[in-house]
């Protein structure tokens, strides 16, 4: 059995593209809410660049708790077309784990986007690009060139737990993360928001604050005194 810490796999289960692409049009507050917040990174992770193209696909994971880019390669070796590379950098914002020559072979690997929970360099080249990536910050020195590491096991990244094969959603809205055995519920859950709010457009459009009657109502109740002078 490989020590902890120093596991590579190079086999994972990847759910269906067309579960996948289910949640392509969904808003990512939606996912968030309908997963009662559960798996959605902090916001300390956030878009590298602006507009950003949306990123989604199934994770590809590694940890590199001293940004080896040696485990950072072999991570990107076993991406595919249309995977997501999820980095656990420990928060480093020191050190960049990914700069333009490694997003430029992610880029025509067909990668859909990288989160990083950790920094990266050569900003301007990767805006040129127009790969997705999100991370904590922009660093000028690279990361360490050998090290401990982990690929394709589950991490923390952005407070959240990455399993291999989980769907990575994420754009300038923020990024979660959905278990693929629980999309179906999670898909009916947005569905039931996107009613919601569809049934309250037409008090929006006419400027009405929806539910203020009840939530006078309730503050009333409460104590709360309403006065007019």
């Amino acid at each position: 059995m490989a020590p902890v810490g120093l596991r590579v796999r190079s086999s994972i289960d990847r759910p269906d593209p067309r579960l996948v692409e289910r949640f392509a049009a969904l808003a990512i507050p939606d996912i968030s809410d309908a997963m009662h917040h559960s798996g959605t990174m902090d916001r300390g992770i956030g878009p590298v660049y602006l507009p950003i193209k949306r990123a989604l696909g199934p994770a590809v994971t590694v940890s590199v708790p001293t940004g080896a880019q040696s485990i950072r390669k072999v991570g990107m070796q076993q991406t595919r077309a249309g995977d997501v590379l999820v980095l656990n950098a420990l928060g480093n914002r020191t050190q960049a784990m990914l700069g333009g020559n490694l997003a430029q072979s992610l880029l025509h690997r067909g990668v859909a986007g990288v989160i990083v929970d950790g920094a990266v360099r050569d900003l301007s080249e990767i805006r040129e690009m127009g790969l997705p990536i999100f991370c904590r910050g922009v660093a000028t020195l690279p990361g360490a060139k050998d090290g401990p590491g982990e690929v394709n096991v589950p991490i923390a990244c952005g407070g959240v737990v990455v399993r291999p094969g989980d769907i990575v959603v994420a754009d300038e809205d923020g990024i979660v993360v959905i278990a693929p055995e629980t999309a179906e519920d999670v898909l009916a859950g947005v569905a039931k928001l996107e009613a919601d709010h569809a049934a309250t457009w037409d008090a929006l459009q006419r400027g009405e604050v929806t539910s203020y009657t009840e939530i006078e109502e309730k503050l009333r109740a409460q104590g709360v005194e309403f006065r007019e002078d």
